[in-house]
């Protein structure tokens, strides 16, 4: 749920790789828009943890050489944040691919694409519990289908819908600045992919994928 975007960084170098154990390899996921694939995975929320995720997604791309090879030839990765919050990759100078953030449990969510925008967040049923405000974030016609979905609790179904939520309004690039979470709805929910596919209307209809993780939820929106 949190962004991860608050300190720009500037690189020729890769950082070191973690453990294989403490490292998620990147996945594909297609079929979010009609164009380019996203490319996600996630790495343990330490020093060095954004970029790592950046180069890896980079040489995941289509097109690219597989596992890190000619990362060299990427050249100077800086990323930058918008006013909104929106990160902004460059590459040796150039626009790169959209790429987004979010934290959570300990570890950091990275998505990316090269077509369009893309919004990642991960939220856990903790950040939910008895006291949150409910009525301020979710329809009730929105908590009676993630319910089912979430084991039938409602901190675990309000976690689903504000990970696609905010994963919508990333792929924006406005965050809720310029819009309120119970104005972002989630539609039309159906299984897709390990998850549940979605359309979250935000001002336009957002295709979003969402999948347990963690404990929690995992999102990915897609804006074309």
């Amino acid at each position: 749920m949190v962004d991860a975007t608050a300190s720009p960084w500037s690189s020729n170098q890769p950082p070191p790789r973690p453990r294989w154990s403490e490292a998620a390899a990147p996945q594909v996921l297609s079929g979010l828009g009609p164009c380019d694939p996203v490319i996600y995975a996630s790495d343990l929320a330490v020093a060095g943890a954004k970029e790592r995720l950046v180069r890896r997604l980079l040489a995941s791309l289509p097109g690219r050489e597989p596992d890190g090879a000619g990362q060299s030839a990427l050249g100077t990765v800086r990323l930058e944040v918008t006013a909104l919050g929106q990160p902004r990759l460059f590459l040796g100078g150039q626009p790169g691919p959209a790429v987004s953030f979010s934290q959570a449990a300990g570890r950091i969510y990275a998505a990316m694409t090269c077509t369009g925008q893309v919004g990642v967040d991960a939220a856990m049923p903790a950040e939910f519990e008895a006291g949150y405000p409910m009525a301020r974030a979710f329809r009730s016609a929105e908590l009676d289908w993630a319910r089912p979905l979430s084991g039938g609790n409602t901190s675990n179904a309000a976690a689903l819908l504000w990970a696609l939520k905010e994963a919508a309004v990333k792929a924006l690039g406005v965050g809720f600045h310029f819009h309120a979470p119970l104005a972002v709805e989630v539609l039309s929910p159906r299984p897709w992919q390990g998850g549940w596919r979605v359309l979250v209307q935000a001002g336009r209809i957002i295709p979003a994928w969402a999948r347990p993780e963690a404990g929690g939820w995992l999102a990915i929106a897609r804006y074309y």
